[in-house]
Order: structure tokens, then sequence, then C-alpha cells
């Protein structure tokens, strides 16, 4: 009996789950990334904390990072690891600085195309931007009742090589990213849930400056 109540109970749940996310097509899926698109072109700042999971396939194990993050319009990214190391990036126009307590480098990205890439799609999938460059990716979007979830497929042929897909995670309530999910081509994935999020408000350009 509690065997039967088990298998019932599991696929209760499965049924709930499905009428709970839909998949979208259509005008439906246009009008969710009209709006995630709208939000973002309205975001002139945004700070948060994260909390970033790293499974390693190889060793079946995680790595868990802290830090913050901190983002104004339109091409201002700072992102930094304070816990259990220190590491900093920062995005400002087209330099990058890359760097931690043995090694800083400042790359000019006008001259490394990688570089520039990693920039350009980094700034887009924090904003939300991503999901209107079809010629970087192949949008497919879930909705739930409480969030959108947009997984995002490279086309490109060098974007390939740096991960398998993207699932990004936006919060309907304020039409804003709430969880970011990289998978790369090794079998390997990070989980980034942003926390403590305010957007618009005044953030200090020394933090954006290039050491």
């Amino acid at each position: 009996m509690k065997k039967l109540l088990s298998i019932i109970i599991l696929i209760l749940s499965a049924c709930i789950l499905c009428q709970a996310q839909t998949h979208l097509q259509g005008s439906q899926l246009q009008a969710a990334i009209t709006k995630i698109n709208n939000a973002a072109a309205g975001m002139k700042s945004m700070s948060c904390s994260f909390v970033q999971t790293k499974h390693i396939k190889l060793l079946n194990d995680k790595m868990v990072s802290k830090g913050t993050m901190n983002y104004k319009q339109t091409d201002k990214l700072r992102w930094e690891y304070t816990s259990p190391y220190k590491y900093l990036f920062i995005f400002n126009g087209s330099k990058v600085y890359v760097g931690n307590s043995s090694r800083k480098d400042v790359i000019d990205t006008k001259s490394n195309k990688v570089f520039k890439e990693v920039a350009r799609i980094m700034m887009n999938t924090v904003t939300g931007k991503a999901l209107s460059k079809k010629d970087d990716f192949s949008v497919s979007v879930v909705s739930t009742n409480s969030a959108w979830q947009v997984t995002l497929v490279p086309v490109k042929k060098d974007l390939k090589q740096m991960f398998s897909k993207v699932i990004l995670v936006f919060n309907k309530a304020n039409t804003m990213i709430s969880e970011i999910n990289i998978y790369e081509k090794n079998g390997d994935w990070s989980n980034i849930k942003l926390t403590g999020v305010t957007y618009n408000g005044a953030i200090n350009e020394k933090l954006f400056a290039i050491p």
C-alpha cells in the first residue's frame, strides 16, 4: 500500500509540474522576450551579491564561491569573487581587468577578439540582452507561475567552443534576471544565484576604474 501511495504521489507531482510549466511558442514566446528586453533597456544600473556553485563532472564534486556584482549602463561591469578566494573582473568600455593578489592583467578588447567576445556575452547575459542576439543564440522559453526559464544555445562556432548552453531565469514580478546556469562542453556546469538585487540605484564610478 505504501509503495502504491508513493507511485500515486509521484504521478500527481509530475502532472502538477507539467501544468506549471509551459513551453512558449509563436506570439507568446515573442511577448516574453519583448518584456525582458524592455526591462533590460530600462535598467540603468544593477547591484547584487551572488553565490556560484560549480559542478565538476570529472571529480563528481562541486565548488561554492561568493561575491558581488555591479553593472552600469551601457558597458561597465564589475564581477568580484570574495570567498573562498579573491578574484576580480572589470569590464569598462574597451578595457578588461582580470586580477588577484598574485597577478593582474589589463586587456584591450579592441585588439583581443576573444576577450571582446567574452565581455560582450557576459554583459548581454547579465542584462538579458542576449535574448535578442539571434546571430549568437537560438532561444527557447519555458514559463512557470513565477518565472521565465530561458535556454540559450550557441549558434556561432566560437561560442560553441566556450559552452554548450546557458539557462537564464527571470523573475516575472520585476522581469529581471535572478539565476544563471552555464553548461560547459566537458560536462561541468555552474549555477549562479543573484541575491539582494537592487536596480537603478546610485553606483560609485570608482568601482569600474581599471587599476
